[in-house]
Formats: structure tokens, C-alpha cells, sequence
């Protein structure tokens, strides 16, 4: 036995010492907390594709956000020159000189492809990150009211029923001809109806988990509904949540 405690490297009194009771000690959870994102990044950080595509992606907007501040773009620069539209790489660095502005070529007024790829991914990504949000934080939230009150569940059926047979397209155009166009108003386009489709996905996923008993046990201790959905169900919800979000972008 003596030689069996050798390898913990401790006297047999500090291996064997009498503990104190305590009934609020005995309440304690000595597990480690868990956390799911945490969780899912280390799963996620695991694989180095991910962390090779996640680097690419990242590069990618900082360009996109970062190029445009130290370059004047002009769309118009050339116009006047008819030699210089439509012109290929080799043919633009042949004619203009050697320059990273003419690596893609010019466009029909001879301006700058690769300039115009970078002024124009920041307008689309802004506006893909602009409506995602509005669009995702209006549609989770009335989406869990709307799957947990059962008086909310039947106006929002009769709106989602006549709004979601108009075509989204159509929408879109209409709100752009009565409107004058614009980096705002595009965004007032795609999110007035945006966040139907993904309240009422939401609204499905929370009829599942609704009547749990958990939530039954809050519902008859008086709490709100706005909190059971906000504390209660969206946690349920969050991986539903980042896929509908990656979607949304």
C-alpha cells in the first residue's frame, strides 16, 4: 500500500484528510461550466480549411473596405479617350502603362476594372450586412412572440398569408420606381417583407419547444412571454440562428 502512495507524490495525511461537512458546499456543481461557443469554436478550429477559408474571407472585406479609402476612383476618367474602352490586361497595361489598376483591364468608359470590382463590393457586402441584421433582429424577435402567444399566432398568419404571396421581385422594383434610388432605399426594399420568411421559420422551431415543461413551470410563475421567448427558447435556437444569418448574407 505504502508503495501504491509513492507515485502520487504526497504523505499519506494529505492524501487521507477528514473534509468538513457543509450542506451549502454540497450544493455546489464542481463541473466545469459549459460553454457552447466555445464549444463550437474549438470543433470549428480544428479543421484548417476552415481556418485557411476563414483568413481568405477575412482578407477579402478588408480589401474591399481598405482599398477604396487610399484610391480615387473615376469612372468617367477616361471617357474621352475611345482607345482606352474595353480593353484587355494586356492590351490596358500595354496602353496605359504597368499599374495594378489595369491588372483586370478597363470597362466601356475606360475606367479602371479592378478599381470598379472594389468600389462595388463594398456597396454589395454593406448592403448584404445591413439587411441581414435588420432582417434577422426583427424576424427572431416577432418570430418567438409570434410561436409562443397563440393570440399573436393568428394576425401574424392572416399578414405572413397575404404578404408572402407577393412576389418579392416585383416588391422590390415597385419600391424602387416610387422611391428615388438609392444605397438607403435598396435597403428599405429587401427588408420591409425580408423578415417574413425568417419569422415565420422561426415561428415553426418555436411551436416545437414551446409547451416543454420548463416553459409551462414559467408561464404559471407569471412570467412574460416576451422573456420565456427572449430566456427561454432562442437558446435552443442559436446554431437555427447563424445558419439562417450565413443564409441571410
Amino acid at each position: 500500500m505504502s508503495q501504491d502512495l509513492e507515485k502520487f507524490g504526497m504523505p499519506e495525511e494529505e492524501l487521507f484528510a477528514p473534509v468538513d461537512h457543509s450542506d451549502l458546499e454540497s450544493e455546489k456543481i464542481t463541473a466545469p461550466r459549459y460553454s457552447y461557443w466555445h464549444s463550437v469554436f474549438r470543433v470549428f478550429f480544428k479543421k484548417k480549411i476552415n481556418i485557411i477559408i476563414l483568413s481568405i474571407l477575412a482578407l477579402l472585406i478588408a480589401v474591399t473596405y481598405i482599398y477604396p479609402i487610399f484610391v480615387e476612383y473615376d469612372k468617367f476618367g477616361n471617357i474621352m479617350d475611345g482607345t482606352t474602352k474595353h480593353l484587355s490586361p494586356s492590351a490596358a497595361i500595354e496602353r496605359l502603362g504597368f499599374s495594378i489598376h489595369w491588372i483586370l483591364g478597363t470597362g466601356a468608359a475606360g475606367q479602371s476594372t479592378f478599381d470598379a470590382v472594389w468600389f462595388g463590393s463594398r456597396i454589395s457586402i454593406s448592403l448584404a450586412f445591413i439587411c441581414a441584421a435588420i432582417n434577422l433582429t426583427v424576424g427572431v424577435i416577432v418570430g418567438s412572440i409570434w410561436g409562443f402567444s397563440k393570440k399573436v399566432d393568428v394576425f401574424m398568419q392572416e399578414i405572413y398569408n397575404i404578404l408572402a404571396n407577393i412576389p418579392y421581385i416585383l416588391l422590390i422594383s415597385v419600391m424602387i420606381m416610387l422611391l428615388k434610388a438609392g444605397f438607403w432605399t435598396m435597403v428599405l426594399a429587401l427588408t420591409i417583407t425580408g423578415w417574413l420568411g425568417i419569422a415565420y421559420f422561426i415561428r415553426t422551431q418555436v411551436v416545437i419547444i414551446r409547451d416543454r415543461e420548463y416553459n409551462l413551470a414559467s408561464r404559471c410563475l407569471g412570467t412574460s412571454t416576451l422573456k420565456i421567448a427572449m430566456k427561454n427558447i432562442l437558446p435552443f435556437m442559436t446554431s437555427v440562428i447563424v445558419t439562417l444569418a450565413a443564409t441571410e448574407i
